[in-house]
């Protein structure tokens, strides 16, 4: 019995070699966040806390002029901690959550946690559109927006199914349809 089951970090290759064997690999098409997520959610948050975390022991040390050294750096790496959990949670999201297109389905992977896993399959008829939705500064700077597929007679995901930090969406968006046999 594996603990972690549902947490296999090599679930996004085996889903696209096992549809690549069965429709080729030119007609399925496997995409995930963008680096700016990474860097904006994981990098960029993980380097400040480090650095807080040092300017902190430094700080202590200066003001009780070394004395409790230990005990502050012990208090300080179990505080950061807890701010360190939701980085990990990004981590998470980044690497785990993927879309794979293939021509006759979409399935979405959503990796919430070590031990939640939603994934999500539309058959390629119940897809009615496929919208870009442009919000945010960085979003238009860096080209990543979110791709959101409407579907109908979904209830359990109230019609659309998003994957949000999507590089360059208008050629993915593109792909898609190429995939899907779809127009625009």
């Amino acid at each position: 019995m594996r603990i972690f089951s549902n947490f296999d970090t090599q679930v996004r290759t085996k889903c696209f070699d096992e549809n690549a064997a069965k429709y080729g690999r030119e007609n399925v098409l496997c995409f995930w966040r963008s680096k700016l997520y990474r860097f904006i959610k994981i990098f960029f948050p993980f380097i400040s806390l480090i650095a807080l975390c040092v300017w902190i022991v430094i700080l202590f040390y200066y003001i009780f002029d070394g004395d409790y050294l230990p005990f502050f750096s012990i208090a300080t790496f179990v505080l950061s901690l807890f701010f360190l959990i939701p980085i990990i949670g990004k981590w998470i999201d980044y690497k785990l959550d993927f879309i794979v297109i293939t021509p006759d389905f979409l399935i979405m992977y959503d990796q919430a946690g070590i031990f939640n896993k939603k994934v999500i399959t539309l058959n390629e008829k119940s897809i009615k559109t496929i919208s870009i939705e442009r919000k945010g500064f960085l979003y238009s700077i860096f080209n990543n927006w979110d791709i959101i597929f409407l579907a109908e007679w979904d209830v359990t995901e109230h019609g659309d199914v998003k994957l949000k930090w999507i590089p360059k969406p208008e050629k993915r968006r593109d792909q898609i349809a190429k995939i899907m046999n779809k127009q625009i």
